[in-house]
């Protein structure tokens, strides 16, 4: 497998691990939500409203901070930007909280990143033009 391969293949694995946390975002808010809208018996007031609403509300950020560094990371890579080695790192730093789509994200971008596969598609320093010597 070519290192270019490896370089569009950790992208995909950092947008799947994204994907799969914005899932489990959207599974935890609709069981939150059957639980603040089910019909309460006459007389049970049920649970408050307001703490659930609040509970979607930090959970919501919580899961977008755990989100956002895989979709710069997988953008990074597939656009192949300068930055995206370190955007990488982080991200596969974070995401190796998540088992199992984040730890196989975090485990192959510190395999690719942490040795010397990706200077053949990142060199260390940038090319100078010729006109900004």
């Amino acid at each position: 497998m070519t290192n270019e391969q490896h370089n569009k293949y950790i992208a995909y694995t950092f947008f799947g691990h994204a994907a799969f946390q914005l899932l489990m975002l959207l599974f935890i808010a609709a069981i939150f939500s059957l639980v603040i809208f089910s019909p309460t018996e006459p007389g049970n007031p049920g649970p408050p409203k307001e703490f659930f609403g609040m509970m979607i509300a930090f959970m919501t950020i919580f899961q977008f901070l755990f989100t956002v560094p895989s979709i710069v990371a997988g953008y990074a890579l597939l656009k192949r930007k300068s930055w995206a080695r370190m955007a990488s790192i982080i991200g596969g730093v974070v995401a190796a909280m998540s088992v199992p789509v984040g730890t196989a994200a975090c485990v192959y971008s510190l395999w690719f990143f942490l040795g010397d596969n990706w200077r053949a598609i990142y060199p260390d320093k940038p090319e100078q033009s010729a006109d900004n010597p």
